[in-house]
């Protein structure tokens, strides 16, 4: 069964509540991530995504990340199956799952990942329905050959 810590990102990036909106922007750009894990201790505490970014420089009450960041995310484990995640995008339309390990942020999933997870077993899937039918193919002209009049008859000169 496929678990998270498959299909995860390892290297989060991550921002200090504390710290500008200006900063997490800039941090975004500079990493080339839509989405930063607010975190406390290695431990995360909740999302900064570009849309709350936006949200505070429009309001000019927010400055600080703190103000806009949203605490509702679901953290999952790296033994967390893949199924589940699926489950929870398509219906609860969760895009980012934190993994977390002994309490410690140890990688992110996002819709992108998934969407290669997906993309990569799809191929493989096809690579297997290939080679089995390409097996199935051989054995099949191998005994229609074997038992044709034509290797009856090679059989029988050999013998």
């Amino acid at each position: 069964m496929i678990r998270a810590k498959t299909i995860m990102t390892e290297n989060v990036v991550t921002v200090n509540e504390a710290a500008s909106l200006k900063e997490a922007a800039n941090l975004m750009l500079n990493k080339h991530v839509s989405t930063l894990m607010v975190a406390k201790d290695s431990k995360p505490i909740a999302i900064l995504t570009e849309n709350d970014i936006v949200r505070g420089f429009i309001s000019k009450k927010a400055g600080k990340v703190k103000d806009v960041m949203s605490k509702n995310f679901l953290a999952i484990n790296p033994e967390t199956a893949y199924i589940f995640i699926i489950k929870k995008l398509k219906e609860e339309k969760i895009r980012l799952f934190p993994v977390i390990q002994n309490n410690k942020l140890v990688g992110i999933i996002t819709e992108t990942d998934i969407v290669d997870a997906t993309r990569d077993f799809t191929r493989f899937h096809q690579i297997m329905q290939e080679v089995i039918l390409t097996v199935f193919g051989l054995v099949t002209a191998f005994f229609l050959f074997f038992f044709s009049p034509l290797g009856q008859s090679l059989r029988s000169s050999l013998a």
